[in-house]
C-alpha cells in the first residue's frame, strides 16, 4: 500500500442512460485478491480509498478491464509502475488500465488504484428517490447495496470500489479496512481482524479503523460496508457459528427478537437441508431500507424485524430467512451472469416457503406457493435470460425470477419427491461451491441424482415463456377415467432491444397429479401426463369407477385450468371400457414400429409422430388394429405417437428411437 496519492489522472467516470446495453469488453485475467483501504466521510457524503487487485493473466494482455462509477480515479499502478487509463464505456463505468508493459499469459500482476468520490445510489430509476443499489447516506448511516434494480448494469460495488464488477469471476479472498469517526462502527464481510481507535492528540482527531477479512471466494457485488453509531449483538445458535447483528440502539430489541426467535432456528434448519453453513460467520446489519444478501453481512430492511416471527404466518419476517438462504444460493453458489439471477432469487424465495412449512405445516407452504404461482402468471418471461428478454426494464423482474422461480422449484420437488429433490439440491451446492453456476448446471445436477432426462422440464419451465392454459374433460371407464387435455396457445408480445417480438407459448408436457374418488369411499392419487400437444389424453385407472376427478388437488402446478368437465362414459354393451395402444419394440432399434390396440376397432386409424418440439415429423393411415409403422430415416430421440380413432378419440404413447 502506498501512503501518498501520487499525481492525479482526474478521470471522473460519469454517464447517462443508454437505450441499448453495450457488448461487454473482453477481460483476459482471473482475480485472486482485493485489498482495499477506504476512508468513509459519512457526514460529508464522500470517500477516499486505494485498492490493490492481484490477478493472473489468462492470455497475453496489455489492457486490464475495470469498473468504477461516480468515482474519480486519481492514479493507477501496474506492478508498481505508473499506468494510464482508457475509458471503454461510461454507462456501466467500464475502463481499461493500460499496462506499461505487456503481461504474459500465466503471470501474476497487481493493479493498485487510488481514488475518491461522492458515491451515489443508482440513478436510473422510474421515479426520483427510488435509488437502491450503490451507496446511500441516510439516518446517521452510510451503507452500500451490491446490486441495482434499474441501472443499465447490475453490480453496484463499482460505486465505491474500482474492481472487476461482474459475477463470473470471484476473488479468492478480500481484505477491507475502513476508517471512520471514532463513534461509528463499520460492518462488513468476513471476520473482524482488528478494531482500533487512534488517539485525539489535539491536532488530529481520533479515528476508528476496522479491518475485515473474507477468506472465502466472493463476487464483488456481495461486498458491502455499513457505517454508523451501531450497537453489536452476538446471537446464540445451536451450530456455534459466530453470529453478529449491527443495528441502531432504537432497533436493537426488535433485531434481537427476530434473530433469536426466527433466524437462529432456521440457520440450523437450512444447515441440515442444504448442507453445512458455508461461511465463517453470520452477519446482519439493519439499514434504513432494502435487504441484500451481502456475503456474511446481510443488509436488512427495518420492516423485516417488525413482525411476530413465531406466531404470525403472514408477517414479513420471511425477509430475513430469505436473505439467510442466499448464503447458500447466491453467495456460496453464484449465478455466472445476472441473466441467471433466478438461481439466486428463485431458491431464496422458495426457501421462504420451506421455512413456513417448517413452522406452520403444509397449509402454510401451500398458501405461499399459491401466492408465488399467482404472481408467476403475471410473467411472460423465461426464467433464464429474463432481464435481457425484457429489455432490462428491471434487472430483477419480481414475478419471474422470484415468484416463477419458486413455483418452478416447487413443481420440480412435487415431481421428483423430497428424497431426490433435496439430494439434488445438495449435490448442486457441493459441485459448484464457492464458484458460479448456470441453469444448465442445475439441470445436470438434478439429472445426475434422479437418473432422469429432465431436458423437457427445463426447456419448458426455465428457457420458455408462458405456462399452459387448459380445458380438461374426463369420462368414466371400467377401471377409472380417461382425461382429455386441450391446451390453448397464448400470444406473447415483448420488446427486445427495441424490436417487437410476437410469439406463442409452447405446448407443455406436464406430469399432472389427479385425485379420483368414488361415492362408495375409495379414492386415489395418480399422476398422469399431459402431452406437449394441442389435445392429448391420459388414463387415470385406480381400479374403481370414480364419481369425481380433481386436477392438481394441491394447486402446485403453474397452469391455468379453464374448466374441468365430466363427459358421458364410454360404453361398450353394458360395460364401461377403455381402449389401449401398445407400441413395441420400445425403444425402437429397427426400422419398423409395431402397434396393437387393446380392442378391435372399425374405420381408419390416423397416426402422427411428433418430436420433442411438438412438430409432426411423420403420419400414417391404417385400417388394421395390429400393424407396423415405418420409422426408417428418423433421427434418434424421444417422440410422441398420437393415434386418432374414427370416433375422434385420441391415444398417445411415448416412443424412443435409438440408433
Amino acid at each position: 500500500m502506498r501512503n501518498v496519492i501520487v499525481s492525479v489522472i482526474a478521470f471522473a467516470i460519469l454517464s447517462s442512460w443508454a437505450d441499448i446495453l453495450p457488448a461487454q469488453p473482453a477481460k483476459g485475467y482471473d482475480v485472486h485478491y482485493y485489498n482495499a483501504n477506504v476512508r468513509l466521510e459519512r457526514t460529508e457524503d464522500s470517500l477516499w480509498g486505494d485498492v490493490t487487485m492481484r490477478a493472473t493473466a489468462d492470455s497475453n494482455i496489455s489492457q486490464i478491464l475495470q469498473f468504477a462509477k461516480y468515482l474519480t480515479i486519481d492514479s493507477v499502478f501496474v506492478n508498481n509502475q505508473r499506468a494510464s487509463i482508457l475509458p471503454s464505456d461510461t454507462t456501466p463505468g467500464a475502463y481499461f488500465v493500460l499496462a506499461p508493459i505487456s503481461i504474459s499469459a500465466g503471470s501474476q500482476f497487481t493493479v493498485e488504484t487510488f481514488y475518491h468520490g461522492a458515491p451515489k445510489p443508482e440513478q436510473y430509476v422510474p421515479l426520483p428517490g427510488q435509488g437502491w443499489g450503490g451507496v446511500t447516506v441516510e439516518d446517521t448511516m452510510m451503507f452500500a447495496m451490491g446490486v441495482g434494480f434499474y441501472a443499465p448494469y447490475t453490480g453496484c460495488t463499482r460505486h465505491w470500489l474500482p474492481c472487476y464488477d461482474l459475477p463470473d469471476d470471484k476473488a479468492d479472498s478480500v481484505d477491507l479496512t475502513f476508517t471512520t469517526p471514532p463513534g461509528d462502527l463499520t460492518a462488513s464481510n468476513g471476520t473482524l481482524v482488528s478494531n482500533l481507535l487512534t488517539p485525539d492528540n489535539g491536532i488530529h482527531h481520533g479515528e476508528r479503523i476496522m479491518h475485515w477479512h473474507e477468506g472465502r471466494p466472493i463476487a464483488t457485488y456481495l461486498l458491502t460496508f455499513a457505517t454508523g453509531p451501531y450497537t453489536v449483538q452476538h446471537i446464540p445458535n445451536s451450530l456455534g457459528i459466530p453470529f453478529d447483528v449491527y443495528a441502531l440502539a432504537s432497533d436493537s430489541i426488535k433485531a434481537w427478537n427476530e434473530m433469536t426467535e426466527r433466524v437462529s432456528p432456521i440457520l440450523a434448519f437450512y444447515d441440515s437441508l442444504f448442507g453445512a453453513y458455508p461461511f465463517e460467520k453470520v452477519g446482519f446489519v439493519v439499514t434504513p431500507f432494502g435487504s441484500m444478501e451481502h456475503q456474511t453481512m446481510i443488509s436488512l430492511d427495518p420492516v423485516a424485524i417488525s413482525g411476530n416471527p413465531l406466531t404470525d404466518v403472514n408477517d414479513n419476517s420471511t425477509i430475513a430467512v430469505h436473505e439467510l438462504s442466499h448464503q447458500w444460493w447466491g453467495d456460496r453458489v453464484t449465478c455466472n451472469t445476472f441473466d441467471d439471477a433466478w438461481l439466486n432469487e428463485g431458491f431464496a424465495h422458495y426457501s421462504e416457503s420451506l421455512d413456513l412449512e417448517r413452522l406452520f405445516g403444509r397449509p402454510a407452504y401451500l398458501t405461499r406457493q399459491h401466492e408465488n404461482i399467482s404472481g408467476a402468471k403475471a410473467s411472460d418471461l423465461p426464467l433464464s435470460g429474463a432481464p435481457t428478454a425484457d429489455n432490462h426494464k428491471s434487472n430483477y423482474p419480481y414475478s419471474t425470477i422470484y415468484q416463477k422461480g419458486a413455483a418452478v422449484l416447487g413443481m420440480l420437488r412435487q415431481y421428483l419427491g423430497d428424497s431426490h429433490f433435496f439430494s439434488a439440491v445438495r449435490y448442486y451446492g457441493n459441485e459448484h461451491a464457492y464458484a458460479t453456476a448456470t441453469s444448465a448446471d442445475l439441470e445436470t445436477a438434478f439429472e445426475h441424482i434422479s437418473g432422469e432426462d429432465l431436458s423437457w422440464f427445463f426447456r419448458e419451465w426455465v428457457y420458455s415463456r408462458g405456462y399452459p392454459t387448459d380445458t380438461v374433460t374426463w369420462a368414466q371407464t371400467a377401471h377409472g377415467a380417461i382425461l382429455t387435455f386441450h391446451q390453448r396457445r397464448d400470444t406473447i408480445r415483448s420488446t427486445y432491444y427495441g424490436t417487437i417480438d410476437t410469439s406463442v407459448s409452447p405446448y407443455f408436457r406436464v406430469p399432472v397429479p389427479v385425485h379420483v374418488a368414488s361415492r362408495n369411499g375409495p379414492s386415489a392419487e395418480i399422476v398422469v401426463w399431459m402431452d406437449s400437444l394441442q389435445t392429448s389424453t391420459a388414463a387415470a385407472e385406480p381400479g374403481f369407477i370414480p364419481d369425481t376427478v380433481k386436477i392438481d388437488p394441491e394447486g402446485l402446478l403453474l397452469m391455468r385450468t379453464v374448466k374441468v368437465t365430466e363427459l358421458a362414459p364410454l360404453k361398450v354393451g353394458r360395460e364401461t371400457t377403455t381402449q389401449h395402444l401398445n407400441v413395441y419394440p420400445n425403444p425402437a432399434h429397427s426400422e419398423e414400429l409395431l402397434y396393437a390396440l387393446g380392442a378391435p376397432v372399425e374405420g381408419s386409424l390416423k397416426f402422427s409422430l411428433y418430436n420433442e418440439s411438438g412438430i409432426e415429423v411423420r403420419a400414417w393411415t391404417r385400417t388394421a388394429s395390429n400393424d407396423s409403422l415405418s420409422v426408417a430415416g428418423l433421427a434418434a430421440g424421444n417422440y410422441r405417437l398420437v393415434l386418432e380413432l374414427s370416433s375422434g378419440t385420441k391415444l398417445t404413447e411415448s416412443v424412443s428411437i435409438q440408433p
